[in-house]
């Protein structure tokens, strides 16, 4: 009788101790959406330890997905999305560009995640940089000074992004971003994506993007009457779908202005080096104007009007533009 009661005993504590076990793996799988076979492991070789478990399951996903980005690297990344992030409050926006191989891949939710890691990190960035009052930093990164910006979790992109090649089982590049920073007053930045996709992240994206920056007059003898908040708005929209549309080279002339403008360039030790450029257009002389200068264009949604005749009718003074294109040579 004794010996019946041990075994049944030992039969109590293999379910309470497997039940306890099953509700530590669903716990694992939920919060890390790794394989089932994944966090079992994990579990076993941490005691059970669901914080121990995490990091492991971590470090192995990494481990694997570096491995996994080495094999695919020579795989060509042609589809991908164009992603934009404005901040108005701190005056800063940034427009990146990530490419995976298929348009698939794009819609995932793992993708998606991780562009939101990189558009967050380069905002992070351009809050960084200085301007000069009344004037913009404007910094383009290349793929390698991408890579090396930290994301969360204390990891540099370039192992977010392995980690998502891992996941996905598909190669995955960062090729480059713009950065941008105002300072001043009646300075600000808009941007938009083509097709529009908010993807339920803190971005825009699509498969081209524009961002412009634009001084607003504040003299209401300057500004006509149609140029009310939600009018102004819109055409700063409209303005963006013309950077898309007809793809200037340039900002253009508009009429005797001056400009100044901080560039920075970003050295091999992620410092920034400012350089000041001070563009002086007065009187300049009609043969010296750009076909392709966006304020010389005709205006994409009414093209009997130009650009500059437009931004002058809603008091905008167009400083700078980004235009991307997802895959462009």
């Amino acid at each position: 009788m004794f010996k019946s009661f041990l075994f049944v005993r030992g039969i109590h504590l293999a379910n309470a101790n497997w039940s306890s076990s099953k509700a530590q793996l669903l716990k694992l799988r939920k919060k890390t959406g790794y394989p089932f076979e994944s966090c079992k492991k994990a579990l076993q070789l941490n005691n059970n330890s669901l914080e121990k478990s995490e990091d492991w399951l971590k470090e192995e996903a990494q481990r694997l997905g570096w491995a996994k980005a080495n094999k695919l690297a020579n795989r060509a990344t042609a589809q991908g999305v164009i992603a934009l992030a404005v901040d108005n409050k701190k005056q800063i926006a940034t427009m990146v560009e990530v490419n995976c191989e298929t348009d698939f891949v794009a819609r995932n939710k793992s993708f998606q995640s991780v562009v939101d890691v990189v558009t967050s990190s380069c905002l992070d960035f351009a809050k960084k940089q200085k301007a000069l009052e009344n004037s913009f930093s404007k910094v383009n990164l290349k793929s390698g000074e991408l890579m090396a910006l930290s994301g969360t979790e204390g990891k540099s992109l370039a192992d977010h992004i392995a980690m998502t090649i891992g996941n996905l089982g598909e190669n995955l590049t960062l090729r480059r971003a713009t950065c941008l920073n105002t300072h001043g007053t009646g300075l600000n930045i808009t941007g938009l994506t083509h097709p529009a996709n908010t993807t339920g992240n803190n971005y825009f994206a699509g498969k081209y993007g524009s961002l412009i920056i634009y001084r607003r007059h504040l003299d209401n003898d300057i500004i006509s009457e149609k140029s009310m908040e939600s009018s102004h708005n819109e055409i700063l929209r409209q303005m963006c779908q013309h950077v898309i549309g007809m793809n200037p080279k340039s900002v253009g002339v508009l009429g005797p202005y001056e400009l100044t403008k901080s560039q920075d360039k970003v050295n091999d030790e992620n410092d920034s080096t400012e350089i000041q450029d001070t563009v002086n257009v007065d009187e300049k002389p009609s043969d010296e104007i750009e076909e392709d200068g966006m304020l010389e264009q005709a205006f994409l949604l009414d093209p009997s009007l130009t650009v500059g005749q437009v931004a002058t009718d809603y008091g905008i003074d167009i400083l700078d533009f980004v235009r991307f294109e997802c895959g462009e040579s």
